[in-house]
């Protein structure tokens, strides 16, 4: 799984309650993140993230930031 941030984000998601209403709600009142660096080992790489999983995160108001780390080329 490591490198599959789509498997990751799937994996986390299936723990936690999978309820809409109580994710609205709790959309309404807080902002909800999900935060991933995505550390690279070449200077171009691609990360994707599926349907399914951008349905789900968006389905509960959940934003999704990810921070890119290019390698140190010194």
């Amino acid at each position: 799984m490591p490198g599959d941030p789509d498997a990751q984000v799937q994996r986390l998601l299936a723990r936690i309650r999978a309820d809409i209403v109580v994710w609205r709600a709790l959309a309404s009142r807080f902002d909800i993140d999900l935060f991933c660096g995505w550390f690279m080992a070449g200077g171009n790489e691609g990360v994707e993230l599926s349907p399914a999983t951008l349905l789900a995160l968006g389905e509960r108001g959940i934003r999704l930031g990810i921070d890119l780390y290019a390698p140190d080329d010194d």
